[in-house]
C-alpha cells in the first residue's frame, strides 16, 4: 500500500460528479474526524499529473471545512476507467444510491464505449442488472437529472416515476420541493399520482400532497383517489358499482325480455320492488353523511 500526506484542496474531485455527497454526511465526517482523527486513508490515483479522487468525497469535503493542510491518502495505479469502476466496487457493502448506479453505467457505456457485458464484468454484476439502470436512466426526465433533483430520492420514487412521462415526472418533483415532502412522502405522493383515476384526482394531488399523502397513510389498503380516506374510498366504490349495476340494468330492459311465467314475473317483480326500496335508502344514507352549506365549500 503507496500512502502519502497531502494538502486535501490540492485533490482533484473530476470524479465527484457520479457520487453524491449529501451535507448530511459531511457533517458525520467532520464530527468523526474532529473526535477520532482519520481512520482510513483516501484512495486517489494519478492521472495526467494529478491526483484524482476515487473514494471519500465526505471526508475530503469535512477535511476541508475543517481547514486541515493535510491528510493520508492510498495512492492505487488505475486507469480512468477502472477508477469509475472502484467507486461502485470500494462502496459495496454500504452500497450507492440507485441514481448513482444509474449515473455511472450510463457514462461507462455511453462515455467510455464500454459494452452492457464489460460493464457487468468490470463491476461484478449481471448483465441484467446493468440493462435495468440503463433502462431507468433513459425513463427520466433529462432535465431532473441534470439539476440533481432527483439525488435524494428513495429507490422506489425513482423507479416510479420513470413509468411516467417527462413532464409530469417535473410537475410531481417540483410540488414535492415546494411543499417540503421528504422522500419517504414523496414515494407516496408518486404513487398515488400513479393510481389517480382521473385528471381532477391528480390536480388534488398537486394543489394539497400533504393531505393526500396523510389520508394515504390513514389507510390500511392502497388507495386509488388520494381525495378519499380508506371508509370514504370503499363507500365512493360501492356507489360506483351500485350505478354501474343500474345503467346495466336499463340496457336490458330496454332490449326486451323473454316471455314470462307466473313464477318468473313473480320473481322478478319482487326484485324490482326491492330495488326501488333499497337502492333510494342507500343513497340517502350516504348524503346523510355529507356535509352541507359552507361546510362542503
Amino acid at each position: 500500500m503507496h500512502l502519502r500526506q497531502v494538502d486535501p484542496n490540492t485533490l482533484c474531485l473530476t470524479l465527484r460528479r457520479l457520487r453524491q455527497v449529501p451535507e448530511s454526511r459531511v457533517r458525520d465526517k467532520l464530527e468523526s474526524l474532529r473526535s477520532k482523527g482519520q481512520v482510513s486513508p483516501l484512495a486517489v490515483s494519478e492521472h495526467e499529473g494529478q491526483l484524482v479522487l476515487v473514494d471519500g468525497f465526505a471526508r475530503q469535503a469535512a477535511a476541508v471545512r475543517l481547514g486541515m493542510t493535510s491528510v493520508t491518502v492510498e495512492v492505487v495505479s488505475l486507469t480512468a476507467v477502472q477508477m469509475k469502476a472502484q467507486l461502485y466496487l470500494r462502496n459495496r457493502e454500504r452500497g450507492l444510491a440507485l441514481i448513482e448506479e444509474c449515473r455511472l453505467v450510463r457514462e461507462l457505456c455511453e462515455s467510455d464505449g464500454l459494452s452492457q457485458v464489460e460493464v457487468a464484468d468490470m463491476l461484478e454484476r449481471h448483465k441484467s442488472w446493468v440493462c435495468r439502470r440503463l433502462s431507468l436512466w433513459k425513463g427520466l426526465s433529462p432535465r431532473l437529472l441534470s439539476d440533481g433533483a432527483l439525488d435524494e430520492l428513495e429507490a422506489g420514487s425513482v423507479r416510479k416515476l420513470s413509468l411516467l412521462p417527462a413532464c409530469n415526472q417535473e410537475q410531481l418533483v417540483a410540488v414535492s420541493r415546494r411543499d417540503g415532502l421528504g422522500p419517504r412522502d414523496t414515494t407516496t405522493l408518486v404513487e398515488l399520482w400513479r393510481k389517480a383515476p382521473d385528471q381532477e384526482a391528480r390536480q388534488y394531488l398537486l394543489q394539497h400532497p400533504h393531505s393526500a399523502v396523510e389520508l394515504a397513510r390513514a389507510s390500511s389498503h392502497e388507495m386509488a383517489d388520494p381525495r378519499l380516506g380508506q371508509k370514504a374510498s370503499e363507500l365512493y366504490q360501492s356507489l360506483v358499482v351500485m350505478r354501474q349495476a343500474a345503467l346495466r340494468a336499463i340496457r336490458r330492459a330496454r332490449g326486451g325480455i323473454e316471455e314470462l311465467g307466473a313464477e318468473g314475473t313473480q320473481l322478478l317483480r319482487g326484485a324490482v320492488e326491492l330495488t326501488e326500496r333499497d337502492c333510494p335508502w342507500a343513497a340517502r344514507e350516504v348524503r346523510r353523511l355529507m356535509p352541507t352549506g359552507k361546510d362542503s365549500e
